[in-house]
C-alpha cells in the first residue's frame, strides 16, 4: 500500500483548457462557452500558452450556488409520485 507522505506526484497548479474542463467535470466545449459568458475566469497567458489556475478554479466551485428546486415539484405531480401530505 502506498504511503500518502512519499507520494511524489505533482499536482500542477495551472491547466490547460481540456484538463481545467475535466477538473469542473464539464465538457470543453461547454467550459469554452462558460468562459466566453465570464463565468469561468478567464485563463493567464503563461509563456504563450493559455493556463487555467487551479486555486481560481477551485474559488469558483467553492462559490458556486447550489441548485433550487424551484419548480414547486412539478415532477412529483405530474407523475403522480406526490408525498401522501399533500
Amino acid at each position: 500500500m502506498p504511503n500518502p507522505a512519499n507520494d511524489n506526484r505533482v499536482q500542477p497548479r495551472g491547466l490547460r483548457r481540456a484538463a481545467a474542463a475535466r477538473y469542473l467535470g464539464i465538457s470543453p466545449t461547454h467550459f469554452d462557452k462558460q468562459v466566453l459568458a465570464g463565468a469561468v475566469p478567464k485563463p493567464l497567458d503563461l509563456f504563450g500558452v493559455n493556463i487555467w489556475d487551479r486555486a481560481a478554479l477551485d474559488r469558483l466551485f467553492d462559490g458556486a450556488p447550489q441548485p433550487v428546486n424551484d419548480n414547486e415539484d412539478y415532477w412529483d405531480k405530474a407523475c403522480g409520485s406526490e408525498s401522501p401530505s399533500t
